[in-house]
């Protein structure tokens, strides 16, 4: 029972963290295309500028690996995973949390 719980948190947690990177995307461009934000990571920034669909595709596969990467190690390492997912979607949580501010603070303004 234990075992069929932990690998349906690892769906969930995957498409949870699928979702807050879509949403993380689609809000990143609107906003550096308003002009309103800044990409911080580097690696994305470079993406941004090269073509919205690639950074967006990229947006899209890294939760995508990181969950069948978690998937695939889940009978290894229980406690990684369940950890490695809840970091992952607590910073995305957070991330998500800076464009709603954005988003009531550009709205105001």
């Amino acid at each position: 029972m234990d075992k069929k719980r932990s690998e349906k948190g690892i769906v969930i947690s995957s498409i949870a963290l699928l979702i807050l990177s879509l949403l993380d995307g689609v809000l990143t461009l609107w906003g550096l295309r308003l002009g309103k934000i800044e990409e911080m990571n580097p690696g994305m920034l470079w993406l941004t500028e090269k073509s919205p669909f690639t950074f967006m595709a990229v947006k899209l596969l890294l939760p995508i690996i990181l969950g069948l990467l978690f998937w695939r190690i889940r009978n290894r390492s229980r406690k990684l995973v369940r950890y490695g997912l809840g970091v992952v979607l607590i910073a995305y949580v957070v991330v998500i949390g800076m464009h709603v501010w954005w988003v009531v603070n550009f709205r105001s303004s």
